[in-house]
């Protein structure tokens, strides 16, 4: 492997080649999650110059493998734990064509720069031009500076200013959205990476790699989800969630909403809205959507969407009814570099803290109200910007509560990460499980069983429904021992717990390989297809298990990087909210959570893991996966 090191305090370069990581590691999150675990003191502040930031293209990234377009990026989070998220569209291939695997960025920047990187090395050039402008405004400069076929990964304002949400902006729409990196890159004075490599992927046999890319094409594109996936991306959720009342509606006080297929659905999004669909670098599936609004005061508007995070986030949690309208607040969001889940649990806190009393109009400048777009869009700006009550709320969530005594039950984080999308309430299973188990916070992206199912079903902390015929499950790609363990033998129903910790494996090899998660790949696609593939092209002898181990590996090196960070057991909880008050939605009212019930199922979790009853990682664990242990 080759990593490029860029040091911005003394304006030098250098690589590091040690193919022996590839083994270990693989890629993506697996390489970032060693470099940062190895390299960044757990003393610093996120903000500290001496805090690192990684670039690493998943294993598969730049070939023809399916879906094999992704790009992580990793820092110690502004949360104060593990940071990193995920991104495709164009850059991962870009980082590859430029002959490296990884870009590691050390140091700060005295002035505003941003660093052009090719095939022939590195250029760090002066951003004074660019500093101040908003992301769209960068990457049209940049392209038109460096070749129009230069892919830019770039922070706005947000990020400049230091908002512990900020993203980083890939391209235009594309996202590395959560743990806050943004701001990491803010404080570095580093404005954008440009990219701009033709360097070729060498492949170790390219016969049986060619056999192998024809497989996983075939599998992925014969999946149920496929089409579905297709046609309506993300979308495909929106109504399902509504139904079964998992809606994250105004700060998770709703489950369903009134109108919400007629509004924010995904018929009226296609029949409405839609114009074409388009791909990711090196994907059949072609799930994203390019979207125009044809008439009203934003007619004309011409963007990417409608993904369901976007709906769920503006369109539930901050009740905004029209599609334009949340186009518009996600555009700006992009814009100025900050992700959208965060931002839309910043805005749903302020709210309902103006609601009850613990802001005045006074503080804010006007009345906020859920459902208010103009409200709702000047907040974005005024939280980027670092402007007026925005300076406060741009801190996030965990420390925004702690000016406001009595807030904490309705400040929806985990482990200082702003909750995503889905109610706990409305649905405990293997996903929810995962909101507490992640190891980057409150999120719902690191643990995606690949055999879930929208149907409704009684609550039960330990097991759900097992959805799939036999037919269908000898189609998923899962080693035969796990299947057996976690379903049952004959497969009855799913164990929670276990399939959390295989599921959260599995994503983790996706996001180091670079494959996508979307349902077509996860259905299809698992570690003894992976394994055939990462054989084929880099000569290895791996097998289904090997690759297990390494996700293994990876996750416990996250867990104690957070663990040597402060990370206590309490902090693996769902807000007061989830298990005090009931919520309404469609169906009826679906009960508080169980603290008991959800710790005995962390605590089942944990012991799989070869963890203690407080999330202590035991010495025997950390000798059987090999992990040297860090040292101050």
């Amino acid at each position: 492997m080759k990593i490029l090191v860029i040091d911005l305090e003394k304006e030098d370069y250098s690589y590091i080649e040690d193919e022996n990581l590839r083994s270990k590691y693989i890629g993506g999150v697996g390489l970032n999650t060693y470099l940062l675990y190895r390299n960044t003191d757990r003393t610093i502040d996120p903000f500290d110059e001496k805090n690192n930031l990684f670039f690493s293209s998943g294993a598969f990234v730049g070939t023809n493998i399916p879906t094999a377009s992704r790009c992580e990026a990793t820092s110690l989070s502004p949360t104060g734990y593990f940071g990193s998220s995920n991104s495709g569209g164009g850059l991962g291939a870009a980082i590859k064509f430029c002959g490296i695997d990884c870009v590691w960025v050390k140091g700060k920047s005295r002035t505003p720069v941003y660093v052009k990187i090719d095939g022939k090395g590195v250029i760090i050039r002066d951003g004074s031009e660019i500093w101040g402008r908003d992301t769209f405004e960068t990457v049209d400069i940049l392209k038109r500076k460096e070749g129009k076929d230069t892919e830019v990964a770039s922070i706005g304002v947000a990020g400049e200013k230091g908002v512990r949400f900020a993203s980083i902006q890939n391209g235009y729409y594309h996202s590395f959205g959560r743990t806050g990196l943004g701001a990491v890159m803010g404080s570095k004075n580093l404005k954008a990476l440009c990219f701009n490599g033709k360097e070729e992927i060498k492949v170790k046999d390219r016969k049986r790699f060619l056999k192998i890319t024809k497989t996983l094409r075939e599998k992925i594109m014969s999946s149920d989800s496929f089409g579905y996936t297709r046609r309506y991306g993300s979308m495909v959720v929106s109504d399902v969630y509504n139904r079964l009342g998992i809606l994250p509606a105004y700060n998770f006080r709703m489950g369903s909403l009134k109108n919400w297929e007629a509004t924010r659905g995904r018929k009226v999004f296609e029949e409405k809205f839609k114009e074409r669909d388009f791909a990711c670098f090196a994907c059949p599936i072609g799930c994203l959507h390019w979207s125009k609004v044809k008439d009203g005061k934003f007619s004309g508007l011409e963007t990417h969407g409608l993904e369901v995070t976007y709906v769920l986030e503006m369109g539930a949690r901050l009740g905004i009814i029209d599609i334009p309208e949340i186009f518009s607040c996600v555009e700006l969001c992009n814009r100025l570099g900050m992700d959208v889940i965060s931002t839309s649990s910043v805005i749903a806190y302020l709210i309902e803290l103006f609601e009850k009393g613990m802001l005045r109009e006074a503080d804010i400048g006007f009345k906020p109200a859920f459902g208010g777009f103009k409200n709702v869009h000047t907040l974005i700006s005024m939280i980027a910007r670092r402007e007026g009550i925005g300076a406060l709320f741009g801190e996030g969530l965990r420390r925004t509560k702690e000016h406001f005594k009595g807030s904490d039950d309705f400040a929806c984080e985990i482990k200082g990460l702003e909750m995503p999308v889905r109610d706990p309430r409305g649905r405990f299973d293997t996903w929810t499980l995962g909101y507490l188990t992640n190891t980057r916070g409150g999120d719902h992206l690191r643990v995606r069983t690949p055999v879930d199912d929208l149907r409704d079903f009684e609550r039960d902390y330990e097991h759900e429904p097992l959805p799939l015929t036999p037919d269908e499950l000898a189609l998923v790609d899962m080693p035969e021992a796990i299947k057996e363990k976690i379903l049952g033998n004959p497969p009855s129903s799913i164990h929670i717990p276990g399939m959390a910790k295989y599921a959260e494996e599995l994503i983790v090899l996706l996001n180091s390989v670079g494959m996508c998660i979307r349902p077509p790949v996860l259905r299809t696609i698992g570690p003894s297809l992976m394994s055939e593939a990462l054989n084929v092209l880099y000569g290895y002898e791996m097998d289904e298990n090997m690759l297990l181990t390494i996700a293994e590996r990876i996750i416990t090196m996250e867990h104690l990087f957070n663990l040597e960070r402060g990370l206590t057991f309490k902090e693996f909880s769902f807000p007061e909210r989830f298990y005090k008050e009931s919520v309404d939605y469609v169906g009826g009212k679906r009960l508080p959570l169980d603290r008991e019930r959800v710790e005995a199922m962390l605590r089942k979790y944990f012991a799989l893991h070869g963890w203690d009853d407080e999330g202590r990682v035991k010495k025997e664990t950390i000798e059987r996966l090999g992990i040297t242990p860090w040292k101050n």
